[in-house]
């Protein structure tokens, strides 16, 4: 059974604390965040968009508290992997038009 504790000692040892992330009620203002809140009786977990407005596709419940932060971990997880992939094409481009760009500059008759 998962804890608050080992769910929060976890997203700091894998570094995931580097992502907005809100357990508990305190999510108003909260933007491009991932967050777990109890509701209703249930917990819910949910993302944010820029405006702090939650993405209705993302909204997840939970009966019990230990699945509801397994869950979570796995999406701050799928976070990271997601940052990781999108810097590497970032590099990919960069380098892409880097080299573009040399091969524009070395063309005959380019003054």
């Amino acid at each position: 059974m998962t804890t608050l504790q080992e769910t929060g000692a976890t997203i700091e040892a894998e570094g995931l604390d580097r992502f907005a992330y809100v357990i508990g009620d305190d999510h108003a203002g909260s933007a491009d965040a991932l967050v777990l809140t109890r509701r209703d009786g249930v917990w819910t977990s949910f993302s944010t968009n820029e405006r702090a407005g939650v993405e209705e596709t993302s909204v997840r419940t939970y009966e019990e508290l230990s699945d509801a932060l397994d869950d979570f971990l796995r999406l701050m997880r799928l976070k990271a992997d997601e940052d990781a992939l999108m810097s590497r094409i970032r590099e990919k481009n960069r380098l892409a038009h880097e080299t573009w760009q040399a091969s524009r500059d070395d063309r005959p008759g380019k003054a």
